[in-house]
């Protein structure tokens, strides 16, 4: 049995189909209910915990496990899409067993359940027999077993103490981070180091600070370390970073970032800070690279569209006013409707790319006014209507559709739904577009027919640049690949949620679910 805490509905239904050929999945979407499930439920073989979660997060619910008698072998995985070590770090600090990231492979995460629960099994069993054993000795043998297993359980101390200090040694040749400890009652720093051109050839790894701090650090840096560093260790916090210009062992002026956990006692005197050194000025260039990339992307993009705007918008008014004649032949009408519908479709590209860009440096900007959805999504379907006119939208409403949103934003999410239903939905079969009012949000609905979106495919259909693939697509009317992005960016922006499910039976359906008023503070949406 595996308890599945996930509150995405679209990555719960990949690991669920990923587990379910396994084992049994109960699904929790908060931590809250799973917390007080393992209170009254017998505990499942597994938790598989998504990392971050409303309310009561992934790793909170992992650190409640663990700190409680009852539940504190209870094997437990994180799902997270963070891969930084710190984060994997953290995860492992609070007693996960397992990390899987995401987008997972299902074989990968089936077999590592798979392993934590057999784990699991054996980890019981192993409780079980040492119970039995303790209950059928004499109470001499008890003893004795007792001393015995204390006198083991010391020289296994003694024995992870010694793995553990060779492993930090160990560590320290390896990693390119200098590390180092500072011994507050001499004021000296102790150093190691992986990256010889770093710290060069030390015949005394002990150092007094002061000097060690004037001899590296840039002049104009030195005053703001110092002061960094006394700050940090005159308050009540444990750890202290800063970045600076550090001289090398050639003479070469590198940028570093600095990290230190500080020791203290029960009244909080400090007794040891040990850090580390770190190298980033290849990072910090990479940087500085990226930064001048994404501006010329920006200007690029701007100048492009620009540019590209002025001369299609003519080529649509003059389509638009030779189709007001009445001199046309079928075939020229044919023509400069095909004129038309390509020129709207790069005017979509356009726009697509200029949200894209703008997701990416800084976020979507929102400016809500009160709205309806039914009557938004009503003019929204006119409007696709005219450029599929042999295709039958269906739309029904309930409730009250009031609201306060950007309205084109969210036009531009109805239309982004409607024209993926009208891309790959089945050509003969109409479109069902659903709105209905709830006490304190609203919902939209697009469903259609056809081949369902590959099962594989459904985790990271709202990235950018990932589309839908099918037979029936016409590559004429392809689009980048940004419309399902742009959705779920600009539904985010309101504070509201987007998923989809798409069966062979079924058919696919996007739901989108808004508040009836934008966050306070919209959050700024990036890829």
């Amino acid at each position: 049995m595996v308890w599945l805490l996930e509150d995405s509905p679209t990555e719960a239904q990949a690991a669920r189909a990923a587990l379910a050929p396994v084992c049994d999945v109960v699904m929790f979407s908060d931590g809250a209910t799973l917390v007080e499930a393992l209170g009254f439920q017998k505990a499942p073989d597994v938790l598989v915990l998504d990392r971050e979660t409303p309310g009561l997060t992934g790793l909170e619910v992992c650190a409640f496990v663990r700190g409680n008698a009852a539940t504190a072998l209870l094997p437990v995985l994180l799902l997270t899409s963070h891969q930084r070590p710190e984060d994997v770090v953290e995860g492992l600090g609070v007693g996960a067993n397992d990390y899987v990231f995401k987008p997972f492979r299902s074989s990968e995460l089936a077999a590592r359940v798979l392993g934590l629960a057999q784990w699991g099994w054996q980890q019981r069993e192993t409780t079980a027999a040492l119970d039995t054993t303790r209950r059928t000795l004499s109470d001499e043998q008890a003893r004795r077993t007792l001393a015995e297993s204390a006198l083991a359980e010391v020289r296994a101390a003694e024995l992870r103490a010694w793995k553990s200090d060779q492993r930090f040694r160990l560590a320290a040749r390896a990693t390119q981070d200098a590390i180092w400890e500072w011994n507050p009652q001499t004021d000296t720093l102790e150093w190691s180091s992986g990256d010889p051109d770093l710290l060069g050839r030390l015949d005394d790894p002990r150092v007094a600070r002061q000097d060690w701090w004037r001899e590296h650090i840039h002049p104009d840096d030195l005053a703001a370390v110092r002061q960094g560093f006394m700050d940090s260790l005159a308050g009540t916090g444990d750890l202290w970073r800063c970045g600076y210009r550090f001289h090398d062992a050639r003479g070469v002026w590198r940028d570093v970032e600095e990290h230190a956990v500080i020791v203290r006692d029960s009244e909080g005197e400090v007794q040891q800070v040990v850090g580390a050194l770190r190298d980033v000025s290849a990072r910090k260039r990479l940087e500085a690279e990226a930064r001048q990339r994404g501006d010329f992307e920006r200007q690029l993009i701007g100048i492009v569209s620009h540019d590209l705007r002025t001369p299609l918008s003519s080529v649509l008014l003059a389509a638009s006013l030779l189709l007001n004649r009445d001199t046309l032949n079928e075939e020229q009408r044919k023509r400069v409707n095909r004129i038309r519908a390509s020129t709207e479709r790069a005017v979509r590209m356009i726009r697509d790319l200029l949200d894209f860009t703008q997701v990416r440096h800084g976020g979507l900007v929102l400016h809500p006014r009160d709205a309806d959805l039914h009557a938004l999504v009503e003019a929204t379907i006119e409007e696709a209507q005219t450029q599929a006119p042999g295709r039958a939208i269906l739309h029904t409403q309930a409730g009250d559709g009031a609201g306060t949103w950007d309205a084109d934003r969210l036009a531009q999410v109805v239309g982004n739904l409607l024209g993926n239903a009208l891309t790959y939905g089945d050509k003969a079969a109409p479109i069902q577009v659903h709105s209905r009012g709830e006490p304190d949000s609203v919902v939209l609905e697009v469903h259609n027919t056809g081949t369902p979106i590959p099962a594989d495919l459904l985790p990271r259909l709202f990235e950018p640049l990932e589309r839908g693939t099918s037979h029936q697509e016409n590559r004429a009317d392809r689009s980048i690949g940004l419309g399902l992005f742009i959705v779920r960016q600009v539904v985010r922006a309101h504070g509201g949620h987007v998923g989809v499910t798409s069966t062979q039976d079924t058919g696919t359906t996007f739901t989108v679910r808004l508040p009836r008023r934008p966050p306070a503070a919209p959050p700024a949406t990036r890829p």
